[in-house]
């Protein structure tokens, strides 16, 4: 008798089919075969994913530099907008003017940042009490103490000066710069993120507002290399369109530049005062903490910020899983801010799509997060975009 294995069996279509041993292994290896093809794609096609960064809202970047007035901004070097989905078109870096300007912007856009009560509102990297130098080198010691005589002599351009050398002193402990960093950062929150003015700050002016006057027309006018916004934070300007012709203001002179240290999930920012390499030619402003790509990501190198990059409220289209995300968005993964970045350098030309942005999750900041971009917490990515200026400033992201 004839085992039921051994009989054909009739499919739902009523058509034959008899079990074959030498079918089945063919069958078998076929399908193993497919199926490794299919995993190796897919794995290929993740480690390109997790390589690549979130990219810039480029469409948004595109519409920008398509704005009649994209010639009159800073120079930059030369770039091409990165292709993406076409996103709205918005508005960006213009202040509300006194009487209101012929390109209002939206109302969320118009006041900028909300204003702190006082000082420059960033995320502290260290508290001055709590670095104090240790052992620093006798040199370097020398310098702190100066500055500190300096400031007990109310001083505080020569403090300022005494401690940007001995933060450059190469003999400086890393604990020494820890210190000195925190220090200068406070100094600057007093005499430069303030209204008040040091007589002879080469970092600072004083200025009378004229009849239609407004704030951007100011930072353009004057050649400040800032961004309006910032000259409304450290004068208190509750409503920038109500300046008042007569009405004194302090100014801020850039440019600001950047250096992302990768290893300590800082940023650093410094005013570019020359370009010949002595100690005085850049001074310490602040640092900021940072977020950075998953699995080392976030591409070394030099940068400069992407003219036409600078985006309020972007829109923003997940790589990996293809889902968009609003201007005005809640849930927007890269926050309010974006600043694109352009490479400069042999191992940077040939990347796109990289930049400084907000984050949604705050936590997130001082780990590797990200898809390969640096992010800052609210706050302190607000003050950056107000510091930062395109085709002008420079980043450079160090080991």
């Amino acid at each position: 008798m004839a085992l039921t294995s051994q009989m054909a069996r009739t499919g739902s279509g009523g058509r034959l089919y008899t079990s074959r041993r030498r079918g089945r292994r063919r069958a078998n290896r076929t399908r193993r075969v497919v199926g490794v093809t299919l995993l190796l794609v897919l794995i290929s096609a993740a480690a390109f994913w997790w390589i690549k960064d979130e990219p810039a809202p480029a469409a948004a970047e595109a519409a920008r530099a398509a704005e009649p007035g994209g010639a009159s901004e800073p120079l930059a070097i030369g770039s091409t907008p990165v292709a993406g989905v076409t996103e709205p078109r918005i508005r960006f870096d213009d202040a509300g003017s006194n009487p209101a300007p012929a390109r209002p912007e939206p109302d969320e856009l118009t006041m900028g940042a909300p204003l702190p009560p006082g000082g420059a509102n960033h995320s502290p990297i260290a508290d001055p009490d709590d670095a104090a130098p240790a052992g620093a080198d006798s040199a370097v010691a020398a310098l702190i103490a100066d500055a500190e005589r300096a400031l007990a002599s109310n001083e505080p351009l020569v403090a300022r000066l005494l401690l940007n050398r001995a933060l450059h002193d190469p003999r400086a402990s890393e604990a020494d710069r820890a210190s000195i960093r925190a220090r200068l950062s406070a100094l600057n929150d007093e005499i430069l993120f303030s209204p008040r003015i040091v007589e002879g700050d080469p970092l600072t002016e004083r200025y009378v507002i004229k009849p239609n006057d407004s704030l951007a027309k100011i930072v353009k006018a004057e050649n400040l290399a800032v961004d309006w916004r910032l000259i409304q934070r450290i004068n208190r300007i509750g409503d920038p369109r109500r300046i008042r012709p007569g009405q004194t203001i302090k100014l801020i002179r850039g440019p600001f530049d950047a250096v992302i240290d990768k290893s300590d999930y800082r940023m650093d920012v410094y005013a570019r005062l020359a370009d010949d390499g002595s100690a005085d030619a850049r001074v310490y402003i602040a640092s900021f903490p940072v977020g950075l790509g998953q699995y080392g990501s976030t591409p070394v190198g030099a940068w400069v910020v992407r003219r036409h990059s600078k985006l309020v409220n972007p829109p923003w289209t997940n790589p990996q899983t293809g889902q968009r995300y609003s201007a005005d968005n809640p849930d927007n993964p890269i926050g309010e801010r974006w600043i694109g970045l352009e490479g400069v350098d042999e191992n940077t030309t040939v990347l796109s799509g990289y930049g400084i942005h907000g984050t949604i999750e705050p936590e997130s900041v001082g780990a590797e997060a990200s898809m390969g971009c640096v992010r800052m917490r609210a706050e302190d990515v607000d003050f950056i975009y107000e510091l930062l200026t395109e085709g002008v400033s420079r980043v450079e992201i160090i080991p």
